[in-house]
């Protein structure tokens, strides 16, 4: 099991950032940002495996479950074949989840990390079986009215903007093992109880009306997290970096800017 990942630009000697998607979006998710970043930053974009790039595992006939454990080691792997070692970590939703992960099992590789839309775990695994029994039944495609409603902010999709409609469109055309396995990862994931043990320097960032990962949780979040900042993003829920890209952009240079 594999995780994509991409250069986005060539600023080599720069400050190296990995942006992680995610669940069922791709790797535009996070363009709006990394474009107005590209000057400052060696940049790269990884997507969750089957998502986007084709790895060449099969997804339906894994020998073993996924895990977000798993997940955060590849990211790991997957960076230093491309020479990389050490990098700040942008994960958004699942790979904010990833981003924790590292932050509690390979302090050593990260030089920040912001934690996006996020949670010390999602759901219930009763919850998770429900998703994944409508993928099964209805594809990804399924998903995607309801979905629009927690990734973004009343009245955004109604607005002149293709970005929120793209990101959807993706929800409907990702690989629904694909799908399936990275949710049986947030299944069960739970860093409950351990965030007190993070060292690595962290922003924690939310969406003003994210009904899942909402402020309240993810401040209540940041307080376990030695030295972590929180802030919020307005008028967006979980996907702020579709809906407010240049507010994410100055949080994210502000504290890159002090590490």
């Amino acid at each position: 099991m594999r995780i994509a990942v991409r250069a986005f630009n060539d600023n080599p000697g720069s400050p190296v950032l990995v942006f992680g998607n995610a669940l069922g979006t791709r790797m535009p998710l996070w363009t709006s940002v990394a474009a107005r970043l590209a000057d400052d930053f060696q940049i790269f974009l990884t997507d969750l495996p089957g998502h986007t790039v084709s790895t060449g595992d099969s997804l339906a006939e894994a020998a073993a479950p996924l895990t977000i454990e798993q997940l955060a080691s590849c990211v790991v792997e997957s960076l230093a074949e491309l020479g990389v070692e050490s990098f700040t970590y942008c994960g958004v939703s699942i790979s904010g989840a990833v981003g924790l992960t590292l932050a509690l099992n390979h302090p050593e590789a990260l030089t920040g990390l912001v934690a996006c839309a996020t949670a010390e775990k999602f759901g219930t695994p009763e919850s998770w079986d429900e998703r994944i029994g409508e993928v099964r039944s209805d594809g990804t495609k399924g998903l995607v009215d309801d979905t629009a409603d927690r990734w973004f902010a009343a009245g955004f999709l109604g607005e002149d903007i293709a970005t929120g409609h793209l990101i959807l469109t993706d929800l409907a055309l990702v690989d629904d093992e694909a799908y399936i396995a990275a949710a049986s990862a947030l299944k069960t994931y739970d860093v409950s109880g351990k965030l007190g043990s993070i060292t690595t320097p962290t922003l924690v960032m939310a969406g003003t009306q994210d009904p899942g990962c909402t402020p309240e949780a993810m401040s209540e979040m940041a307080e376990q997290i030695e030295g972590a900042r929180f802030v919020t993003v307005p008028d967006s829920a979980h996907l702020p970096m579709v809906e407010h890209p240049e507010i994410v952009v100055d949080h994210i240079q502000e504290f890159c800017g002090q590490l």
